[in-house]
C-alpha cells in the first residue's frame, strides 16, 4: 500500500485548539498511484460546524484501448464471387504456357501472387475487433468457466453436505480454470 496523500498536510483543525492535524490518510496499490492526477486538502470547502478537511484526488480513469490491427476475416467471404474476382485477375495474365527460364518463372509466380494479393484485398472484409476486448481470452477459457459454473451450482445444491463428491470436483475445475 502507498500512501497517495502527501507527507504533512492536514485534515484536520482540532475545535478548541485550534491546532491542526492528520487523522484522515489516503492509501492505494501501485496501480492506482500510477493514475493519481493529484490528491490534496481543500480548507475553503470545508463545511459549517465541521473538523474535517475534504480530501479532493483526481483519477486518471481513462481506458486503454486495444491497438491490434484489423485481420482479414476469411468466415465472411463470399467465395462465389471470390473464385470470379480471382479469374478475371489470372486471366489478365495470359494463357498458361510452358515456362523456358527462371526469369519467365519468377515473372510468372509474381503475377500470380500479385493477382491472389488484389483479390484478397477487394473480396476478403477485415475484422473490426472491439477496442477493449481481452485479447488474451479464448474459446477454451470460455469452455472452462461455463464447466465451473455449472460445477458451483451442483456444489452449492449440496452445500449441507460437506462430503459430497461435486465440491471436490468444483474445486478440482476450478484450478484447472
Amino acid at each position: 500500500m502507498t500512501q497517495l496523500l502527501p507527507k504533512d498536510v492536514p485534515t484536520l483543525q482540532a475545535s478548541r485548539s485550534g491546532n491542526w492535524t492528520r487523522p484522515d490518510n489516503v492509501f492505494g496499490n501501485e496501480e492506482l498511484a500510477d493514475r493519481i492526477e493529484s490528491c490534496e486538502t481543500c480548507p475553503q470547502e470545508r463545511g459549517p460546524n465541521t473538523d474535517h478537511v475534504p480530501i479532493l484526488t483526481q483519477i486518471d480513469l481513462t481506458v486503454a484501448t486495444s491497438t491490434s490491427q484489423t485481420n482479414l476475416n476469411y468466415r465472411e467471404v463470399d467465395w462465389i464471387k471470390f473464385r470470379r474476382k480471382l479469374k478475371a485477375e489470372l486471366d489478365l495474365l495470359g494463357p498458361p504456357r510452358v515456362l523456358a527460364n527462371e526469369e519467365e518463372f519468377q515473372a510468372s509466380a509474381r503475377g500470380i501472387d500479385r493477382a491472389l494479393r488484389r483479390t484478397v484485398e477487394s473480396e476478403v472484409p477485415r475484422t473490426r475487433p472491439h477496442p477493449h476486448q481481452k485479447r488474451w481470452w479464448n474459446k477454451d477459457l470460455t469452455k472452462l468457466r461455463n464447466d465451473l459454473k455449472t460445477l458451483s451450482k451442483a456444489s452449492h445444491t449440496f452445500r449441507a453436505l460437506p462430503d459430497h463428491p461435486s465440491h471436490r470436483s468444483r474445486k478440482e475445475k476450478a484450478k484447472e480454470y
